[in-house]
């Protein structure tokens, strides 16, 4: 009979994008496992993985980018952007990030995606003319949501961005679920596909 011990780590494609970001400064594998909520097993795994690939140095301070990892994010930051905390939506921890030059989409479908990945809401903008609107009928976020654009107005957009908002029951899904939203628009390099095979 075979078997393994112990449970399989589970972590997804959001996951090692969340921790690549995360590793632009030195982390430890606790923190990355609670803002992630990620078991430490899981965590454990994704840096093995990272490391056999080079991505990754660890050192007393925690884990960081090696060279070959930060010419990764360069390369995934063309596509879309880290998260921003961007306070409450309903009550409930939100995070948003920038999509570059996005492809034609659906608000709708978009918003389905990220409630499909743990997310309560989201909100799909586009910045236009220098302000962050609804792409439906234009109309800007400060009007409906002042303290949501005020909060997103540090973030560094460029005419057409797509601005993606998700909130959820905790931290870590409003994250990912944002993540979910941009790596379901742009595909990601293989090096961070391979992660999860």
């Amino acid at each position: 009979m075979s078997w393994k011990r112990g449970a399989y780590p589970e972590f997804t494609v959001e996951d090692a994008v969340a921790v690549l970001f995360l590793m632009k400064n030195p982390i430890g594998r606790k923190t990355i496992s609670e803002l992630l909520d990620l078991g430490e097993g899981s965590v454990r795994t994704l840096l093995r993985k990272l490391s056999k690939q080079g991505l990754i140095e660890s050192s007393q301070r925690g884990h960081v980018l090696s060279e070959k990892g930060r010419g990764l994010i360069g390369e995934l930051s063309k596509a879309f952007s880290e998260v921003y905390s961007a306070g409450k939506v309903d009550g409930f921890p939100a995070y948003a990030l920038v999509v570059k030059n996005p492809p034609e989409f659906k608000s709708i479908e978009l918003r389905d995606e990220a409630i499909r990945f743990f997310a309560r809401g989201a909100m799909i903008l586009v910045v236009k003319k220098g302000e962050i609107v609804f792409p439906e009928d234009g109309r800007p976020l400060k009007e409906t949501m002042p303290e949501l654009a005020e909060r997103l107005s540090t973030i560094r957009t460029e005419e057409g961005d797509m601005v993606v908002v998700t909130w959820a029951e905790n931290p870590a899904d409003a994250m990912k679920s944002a993540y979910h939203v941009a790596v379901f628009l742009k595909d990601v390099p293989e090096e961070i596909k391979s992660l999860v095979r």
